[in-house]
């Protein structure tokens, strides 16, 4: 089968969600110049060849292999948004969703970004220290610019070997079904597996997979959006309800502020029911979406006044982020 000529890293069905009207118009706001268009879901998140590339002269696409696993997982998403519920995703279905998450995460332009830029940070590294990298060294190639044949095919051995790698640290976290109104929708962004940790953990990072207190979301709609979270965080929610159960309600009235949020959510995230999302909530996840994009963010309308003030305030969210080294 002869793969697409147009690749999309954000999957069309994702983005027909965000659509409008029969021909699923989005609203796509660029970062860099704050301007705003309203293309086919089709003809966004895509590149020409975006995944084709050549090694020893051969001829490799990966379109196959991630259309194989987005026709996977788009029955699974229509089904949590059908039923508004996660009580029928089972290991399996999970399993399938884990795969998805584990490539979503590495065959965005954000990440080939990112990974383009290492070699350049590392560089900036060295010399910041004063160490000089020899003319004509392995470190010197090391730490030359990628072509981009070869940057695509790095980042398409980290495509690959996705599942392998990451899935499993998708289906460990505890899920939950964030829910919100069409008054206050999400936005999705380029990147949309978008993370965050409010653990300090320096001079470590915070952001991996595996590190404690990880929270990562996923919008699926402008009013849903799957929550991947640390067992270790949906357990203190779980605690949390337990001693609210056998406090007396007048302790609970004296010192719990907002426990009938601590109840809810307790009761969403072990029932696979939705979790309401105040509008602070609905802000701080669209913030997310911001920062982790490269480049556009989509909505079905213009969604993008908190876009507008965070690259105001913060003129570096105008591409994604990228690697740090202290």
């Amino acid at each position: 089968m002869t793969a697409a000529k147009v690749q999309h890293y954000v999957p069309q069905f994702l983005l027909r969600n965000f659509g409008t009207g029969k021909k699923d118009q989005v609203f796509v706001f660029e970062k860099a110049t704050g301007k705003i268009f309203t293309p086919n879901a089709k003809n966004i998140a895509s590149e020409s060849r975006f995944y084709d590339f050549q090694i020893d002269e051969q001829a490799v696409s990966l379109e196959p292999l991630l259309s194989k696993i987005e026709s996977a997982a788009k029955p699974i998403f229509q089904a949590i948004l059908d039923t508004d519920s996660l009580v029928a995703l089972d290991t399996n279905a999970r399993a399938v969703l884990a795969d998805f998450f584990s490539v979503q995460l590495v065959r965005t332009r954000a990440f080939r970004e990112q990974w383009a830029a290492f070699p350049r940070i590392l560089r900036g590294h060295l010399e910041a220290r004063g160490e000089r990298v020899e003319p004509g060294s392995q470190a010197e190639g090391l730490l030359s610019e990628l072509s981009e044949n070869d940057l695509k095919a790095q980042t398409g051995t980290f495509l690959v070997n996705a599942p392998r790698s990451f899935a499993v640290h998708f289906s460990t976290k505890i899920w939950g079904l964030a829910a919100t109104s069409k008054r206050d929708p999400f936005i999705l962004g380029d990147h949309p597996l978008a993370m965050q940790n409010m653990h300090d953990l320096s001079p470590r990072g915070n952001l991996g997979l595996t590190t404690p207190g990880i929270e990562i979301y996923f919008p699926m709609s402008p009013v849903r959006a799957l929550v991947l979270w640390c067992p270790t965080l949906a357990n203190a929610v779980f605690s949390g309800a337990d001693k609210l159960r056998r406090m007396p309600p007048w302790m609970v009235k004296d010192r719990i502020e907002h426990p009938e949020e601590i109840l809810t959510l307790d009761a969403a995230l072990r029932g696979g029911t939705p979790i309401p999302y105040r509008s602070k909530n609905v802000e701080n996840f669209n913030s997310l979406q911001v920062a982790w994009s490269e480049r556009y963010l989509f909505a079905d309308a213009d969604h993008f006044d908190l876009a507008r003030t965070m690259l105001r305030e913060h003129p570096g969210l105008k591409k994604g982020p990228r690697m740090q080294m202290n």
